[in-house]
């Protein structure tokens, strides 16, 4: 039994060598490095952000810790910047759930639910057919 290859198999050195692929890895240096550096900013920001708010802010206000009530201000301060977006930035805050992801669909409809056909089958007669199977 013979284990020769074929004479045209790659060989991974000549991969990695090839200006194809030595042009996708800097394209995707270029990508995810600066990608990468503002994540990774964004979550250090995001917990300066929280201990500032969560043991700097009551501190300075001469609290030893947060107060209970203290997650109340924090929620309708946050509140009213979602508001405010949602308010003046265009979409109105992006789509309505129930109106589905398509232009001028309806929301879904209960017949075409799988769960709910499967238990009203004999009910349901605009369910799959793979629903009608179940049992």
């Amino acid at each position: 039994m013979s284990t020769a290859q074929p004479a045209e198999a790659l060989r991974p050195a000549d991969v990695l060598k090839a200006p194809g692929y030595l042009k996708t890895l800097l394209f995707c240096a270029l990508v995810g490095i600066p990608v990468s550096l503002v994540s990774f900013w964004f979550l250090a920001g995001i917990h300066e952000l929280q201990h500032a708010l969560w043991s700097g802010l009551p501190h300075a206000l001469g609290w030893s810790s947060a107060p209970w009530w203290w997650p109340l201000p924090l929620l309708f301060v946050a509140g009213v910047l979602v508001g405010l977006i949602a308010l003046h930035m265009k979409g109105a805050g992006g789509h309505i759930p129930v109106r589905s992801m398509g232009a001028g669909m309806g929301g879904p409809r209960r017949t075409c639910c799988p769960g709910w056909c499967s238990r009203r089958r004999r009910a349901c007669p605009s369910a799959p057919s793979w629903v009608r199977r179940l049992r």
